[in-house]
């Protein structure tokens, strides 16, 4: 065979990836990928992880054959490890031809086992996702409050803080109530004192990470063979401190139409005084707190402690995968490397705040850090105090999901019931039977599966 036939010939990759602020950064970089290669990138989807799951289920229904996969021509798609299990009948194995002994020893041991489904490389992780709280010292100070040691105390202090009526500073006349829908308010916005998401996988990770640090034995929720269980006086406790925190004014009343992105916001427009927050969305809360909250004092911390006395972050990964849908097999493996280059890791890294899951972009990281530290003192020490945190809560304090086929049937189902509860519509007893009842029947979905 002619050398020249064992060169790809330039084509046109269809990718689905996940969006939002945090994330497209490196579509930016896609140029790049472009001029070296002189392949074309097409980005035929775009959006939140949910829709792109639902893009993705309806793409590649349990029920879809060979002949009708290859009709897909799709090449590339972002995953996540927590979604990964349900996909892998469509996801290539990322065997050593794929993905060299040298290029797996590139990455953090913890992220590329944790990119394995049964024991196969189905995806390259992008980032590690890893909660840890923010607060503003400045409100503490002010109040005489001391950062949480428990969640009680947490629960306590952002019930204090609301309280207080702090006045939103440069806040327009929008009551929490009013958020989301533009009317004015006669009164000026109050500071609330803790948010999280209240809606969709937020509320669900929430109310996972919380039943981690609830349960005294290692199977309240879910047996040794990855089965759900879900005892019900965990899950009680759970939903009833998920509505404390609703009754007794600790976070908005109208917590349930919050999502990550606003979340985040919330904190950096200086409207909430404690928020548990991802790696990822750091660098734009950072600038938005330096141009709308100038004076504000920030602090970050490992979760407080659950009642059996662990801290417990709910964690997971970003990942790039290759459908078996693909059609040119070495331009998108080129891609796949690409997406997790170390440039690309260290352009994250730097910008938006996430957490590499690369050695040498971790270290390089650690480097410059601790540089910026020496060199701008207090004005780094919140970067450098970030980091810190970060990397004890992904050493001490990350719980990942167990992989489960069934998993986002699982997280779309429990969530609403997890809400009601959290708002008052079911009582929590009520609420955590019907889980019981959910998670058991879609255990059983999962072992005719594995």
């Amino acid at each position: 065979m002619d050398e020249a036939e064992d060169i790809p010939c330039p084509c046109t990759l269809r990718i689905a990836v996940v969006g939002g602020p945090q994330y497209n950064r490196l579509y930016q970089r896609l140029a790049l990928f472009e001029k070296e290669t002189g392949n074309k990138v097409e980005i035929v989807f775009r959006g939140s992880h949910p829709e792109l799951n639902d893009f993705l289920a309806s793409t590649f229904n349990s029920t879809i054959s060979p002949s009708e996969i290859s009709k897909v021509q799709l090449d590339l798609i972002s995953t996540h490890i927590k979604y990964a299990p349900s996909q892998v009948h469509f996801l290539q194995e990322l065997g050593l031809d794929l993905v060299s002994d040298q290029q797996r020893s590139e990455f953090l041991d913890s992220a590329l086992e944790a990119s394995k489904v049964q024991n196969r490389l189905v995806q390259l992780p992008r980032m590690v996702d890893s909660r840890v709280l923010f607060y503003r010292a400045d409100v503490f100070e002010k109040l005489g409050l001391t950062p949480p040691k428990t969640w009680q105390d947490l629960l306590m202090a952002a019930s204090a803080i609301r309280r207080a009526e702090l006045p939103v500073a440069n806040s327009p006349n929008v009551s929490a109530s009013d958020r989301g829908t533009g009317e004015a308010s006669s009164q000026n916005e109050m500071m609330e004192g803790y948010i999280f998401p209240g809606k969709l996988s937020g509320l669900f990770g929430t109310f996972y990470e919380l039943a981690m640090m609830e349960m005294q034995g290692s199977e309240a929720l879910f047996d040794r063979q990855g089965r759900p269980i879900f005892e019900e006086n965990v899950v009680i406790n759970v939903l009833r401190f998920l509505r404390e925190l609703v009754v007794s004014n600790a976070v908005p009343k109208d917590i349930e139409r919050y999502y990550f992105d606003e979340v985040s916001a919330l904190f950096a427009e200086g409207k909430v005084a404690m928020v548990a927050d991802w790696p990822s969305f750091y660098g734009e809360m950072k600038r938005t707190l330096k141009e709308k909250q100038p004076e504000a004092k920030i602090k970050v911390m490992r979760y407080p402690v659950g009642a059996n006395g662990k801290r417990v972050a709910y964690s997971g990964m970003h990942s790039f995968a290759i459908p078996t849908s693909c059609r040119h097999g070495p331009q998108a493996t080129k891609l796949l490397h690409f997406l997790v280059r170390d440039d690309q890791q260290w352009i994250e890294a730097s910008e938006s705040g996430s957490f590499p899951t690369k050695r040498a972009v971790l270290q390089r990281l650690v480097e410059k850090t601790e540089e910026k530290r020496r060199l701008e003192g207090s004005e780094a020490e919140l970067d450098s105090e970030r980091l810190e945190c970060l990397k004890m809560t992904v050493e001490k304090d990350m719980a990942m999901f167990p992989h489960l086929k069934t998993y986002p049937e699982l997280e779309e189902a429990l969530y609403p019931v997890i809400q009601g509860a959290m708002m008052g519509r079911v009582t929590c007893q009520e609420a955590a039977q019907q889980m019981k009842a959910i998670a058991i029947a879609l255990g059983s979905v999962y072992e005719q599966c594995a």
